[in-house]
């Protein structure tokens, strides 16, 4: 299981900005999450990620408390600055591809989505 999630990647800006990311994806659409704003989601997830990382690698230390509200911050502005990022780079090549009536239009065929 080298290729999954570990504590150890967790425990890296990488990790956490990637599992935050995936897990703000799958919640932000359930029930009484689809109401919360998504950034305060990333919040909620990335201080969660960093605390949990800590609790399980027993480094939760009382005077570092701190520091773990910082690293979630550090994450949480990472994962969204990514996400838009990501997100500018795929809607704006989405937005070259569009027909005159603001459908997909496959390039190897002229299959038309809308």
């Amino acid at each position: 299981m080298q290729d999954f999630f570990t504590y150890t990647f967790l425990a890296t800006l990488t990790g956490a900005v990637t599992a935050t990311m995936l897990v703000v994806e799958f919640l932000k659409n359930l029930g009484p999450l689809k109401r919360l704003p998504t950034r305060w989601l990333v919040l909620a997830v990335a201080e969660t990620i960093v605390i949990i990382t800590n609790i399980a690698t027993d480094a939760l230390s009382l005077k570092d408390i701190p520091l773990y509200l910082l690293n979630g911050l550090l994450v949480t502005a990472s994962a969204i600055g990514s996400w838009q990022m990501f997100g500018e780079n795929l809607f704006s090549t989405l937005n070259r591809k569009r027909g005159a009536l603001g459908c997909i239009t496959s390039t190897r065929s002229r299959r038309v989505n809308c």
